[in-house]
Parts: C-alpha cells; sequence; structure tokens
C-alpha cells in the first residue's frame, strides 16, 4: 500500500503529527485525516509513505522493523533530516516574543 501524505495541509504541530502518523501507520486504513491525498493499493507487501513536508518529498519503503518503529514514534523517526517543529507562521511569531522583555 503507498500513502501520499501532504504535511502543509495540517497546521498540526510536529508532537502532534508523530502521534497521528504512528497511528496511520499502524493502521493505514483507519480514519481520515486532512494531510492524506491519496491512498493506493499497490499490491507490496511493504507501506510506502510519500510526504511533502518543508519543501522536500520524502519517500520510505517501510519494512515490518521499520513499521514496527514508525507505528510508535511517527515518521520522523525514519526521516533523514529535521521537520520543523510547528507549523504555518510560528517561527515568526517566536522571533516577536523573543523579542520582548523577560519580565513581560
Amino acid at each position: 500500500m503507498k500513502v501520499v501524505i501532504d504535511r502543509n495541509l495540517c497546521d498540526a504541530s510536529l508532537p502532534f503529527c508523530q502521534r497521528c502518523s504512528a497511528a496511520l501507520i499502524r493502521n493505514p486504513e483507519g480514519s481520515d485525516r486532512p494531510c492524506i491525498m491519496e491512498i493506493v493499493e499497490d499490491e507490496k507487501e511493504t507501506l510506502t509513505l510519500v510526504m511533502h513536508t518543508d519543501n522536500r518529498t520524502l519517500k520510505i519503503e517501510l519494512t515490518d522493523e521499520d513499521r514496527e518503529i514508525a507505528s510508535v514514534e511517527g515518521w520522523e523517526a525514519l526521516a533523514d533530516f529535521d521537520p520543523a517543529l510547528f507549523r504555518s507562521g510560528a517561527l515568526e511569531r517566536w522571533r516577536e516574543i523573543r523579542q520582548l522583555p523577560s519580565d513581560h
């Protein structure tokens, strides 16, 4: 089975995304999520994740061992980069907050 995910469609923080993706990996035909673009039955024994995130496309073929890891820790455990923790403008908000006086 192949699952195509566009993380840009969801403003969830990375920890929430990790929990959500772990549940998806455990049960890909479970519940609908706003980030899922497509689910294709490709007759493979592996689960393929294709994720669009952070201006990248991550494609992972999950072996049984990889799937076991990702079903607990989420997709980030198998990524070859550090994904953004916050989505949708949060970085700019944190930069503004950093400029506030500490007694604010």
